[in-house]
């Protein structure tokens, strides 16, 4: 069993894969000269404490794919910081994205020493807003 299958048993309900749009919808937005100047979310794949989505985003000369890497401070946070923005190429029309997406993600975990089950970031404590 690949690692991918296995993890999806394991986490359960902390493993989630879904497409926002089809990769013809995401084709006609890369070939068009939108002055759109927000991302829009191709695909989310979420494996326990991190995240990868894939987005399009706006450049001067047009929209273009990457890929931004989340991360969680606490397993049980319904918060994701962002950890990092890569402009990794995928297939964006393969056959099995939710693989293709899951191999950057792996690349990315061991390079950087991140981990799917546990959260290995120090807690910030930042300032809060009080209502008036």
């Amino acid at each position: 069993m690949n690692e991918r299958r296995k993890l999806k048993r394991q986490l359960g309900r902390n493993y989630k894969y879904k497409r926002y749009m089809t990769a013809g919808e995401a084709k006609n937005l890369l070939n068009s000269k939108t002055k759109d100047k927000h991302e829009k979310l191709y695909a989310s794949l979420k494996v326990g404490c991190v995240k990868i989505n894939a987005v399009l985003f706006p450049t001067p000369t047009g929209m273009t794919f990457g890929c931004d890497i989340l991360v969680k401070d606490k397993p049980d946070s319904k918060e994701w910081i962002c950890y990092d923005s890569i402009a990794e190429p995928f297939r964006y029309a393969a056959l099995n994205l939710e693989q293709e997406l899951f191999d950057i993600l792996d690349k990315e975990v061991r390079e950087q020493g991140l981990s799917y089950t546990e959260c290995n970031f120090e807690k910030l404590n930042g300032k809060t807003v009080s209502k008036a």
